[in-house]
This record gives structure tokens, C-alpha cells and sequence, in this order.
């Protein structure tokens, strides 16, 4: 995707944001967004094939985007999500391994280089929603829009993408030697259509 594409996807996909917010609810301390709700506490196959994203996928033939997506959910999705979530689970220790070797290798040298390379490996598109300073460091909204783990997943009332609250960690902590931590708190399987990750970089 170019500069021009990455605007327009951003600018839409931040038009259903302030909707989706806007209607939005919190069940047992969980934000839940406009979409259905499934009866599911996981999802299956049939779930996993259909990938929803416009913007991502528009440039594969024969459905390719399709396969690949599916050829990454398969191995990821098919556990227990109590198994990913169990503290640092396999799926974000993974993640925080990639992000940090991918900043070590010099695939990633910038904070600018993220939403490139995220975008060149059809994992998401990135926007790096708001920004602020703290006292002891900033903390960062970060949105994934068309993200590889879930988009066009149904509604199953929580967030699954730990791989890539993993990656996120590990390239900010190799960027910025400093701690990093990081909370996806809205997914398409909690109701979206974006992925919402509360970023905190303290020094």
C-alpha cells in the first residue's frame, strides 16, 4: 500500500471507530462493541476462512489474501483461548521474540517504519491513533485496522490478538530500551472493526 492508500484506509476505518465507540457497551468490566455477540467462547474453521479487508486484500488475485490469512489463523486460533491468555502465554512471548529480532535485523528502525512494514506483510494497517506524555514516560493508542489474527472474526465478547500485543512490545522495548507494555482492550471478536492496543512506554 502506498501513502495515499494507507490515508484513505485510515480515514475510513476512523469513521467507524467514533461510531463503533459510540455505541459501544461494558459487561463485567469488558468493552464490548455494536457487532452481534456470538454464543461462542472460541472460534472454529469456518470462522477462520473469511477474512474481511478491503483494503489489504484488494491486490491479491484468486483470493490469495483468503489463503494466507487463513494459512496464519489456522495454527494460531485453533487453541484454547484460555491457553493464549494465561498470563504471558506462548502467543505473546512469541510476539515480543519477532518484534525484537525484527528491530535487531534492521527490518524495523523507526516507529515510522512499523505501519510499513505491518503494511508490506499484509499484518495490518496502522495508525497510531493518539499520543500523549506522562510523568514517567507516554502512553500511545494504537489501532490495527484489517489485522491479520482477526478481521471479519464474529463477536465472542473479548480481544484474541495476543500475538500482536507480543509484537508490539517486543519492537517498541528494542526501540526504545525502555519498558514497554501493552493491552489490546477492543478486537473484531469483541464487537469492532479495528484492534485497539493501550501502549505505555515509561522511562
Amino acid at each position: 500500500m502506498n501513502k495515499s492508500e494507507t490515508k484513505k484506509a485510515i480515514d475510513y476505518y476512523r469513521s467507524l471507530v467514533e461510531k463503533e465507540v459510540g455505541n459501544e457497551k461494558t459487561v463485567e468490566g469488558k468493552l464490548l462493541g455494536p457487532r452481534k455477540l456470538t454464543k461462542k467462547d472460541h472460534v472454529d474453521l469456518e470462522d477462520i476462512v473469511r477474512p474481511e479487508r478491503p483494503f489489504l486484500g484488494k491486490d491479491a488475485t484468486e483470493d490469495l489474501d483468503s489463503v494466507y490469512v487463513t494459512t496464519f489463523r489456522v495454527g494460531n486460533l485453533k487453541k484454547p483461548i484460555s491457553v493464549a491468555r494465561a498470563g504471558y502465554g506462548t502467543d505473546i512471548v512469541a510476539g515480543m521474540e519477532l518484534g525484537t529480532n525484527l528491530v535487531k535485523a534492521g527490518l524495523i528502525k523507526s516507529v515510522d517504519d512499523i505501519a510499513d512494514f505491518l503494511a508490506k506483510f499484509k499484518i495490518g494497517i496502522l495508525d497510531i491513533f493518539k499520543e500523549e506524555d506522562t510523568e514517567d514516560g507516554k502512553k500511545i493508542d494504537l489501532r490495527v485496522y484489517e489485522c491479520i489474527e482477526c478481521a471479519g472474526l464474529p463477536n465472542i465478547g473479548e480481544p484474541v490478538c495476543y500475538f500482536e500485543t507480543g509484537m508490539i512490545i517486543g519492537i517498541l522495548t528494542e526501540l526504545t530500551g525502555k519498558h514497554v507494555s501493552a493491552e489490546e482492550v477492543r478486537c473484531w471478536t469483541s464487537g469492532y472493526s479495528f484492534c485497539q492496543f493501550d501502549v505505555e512506554i515509561k522511562d
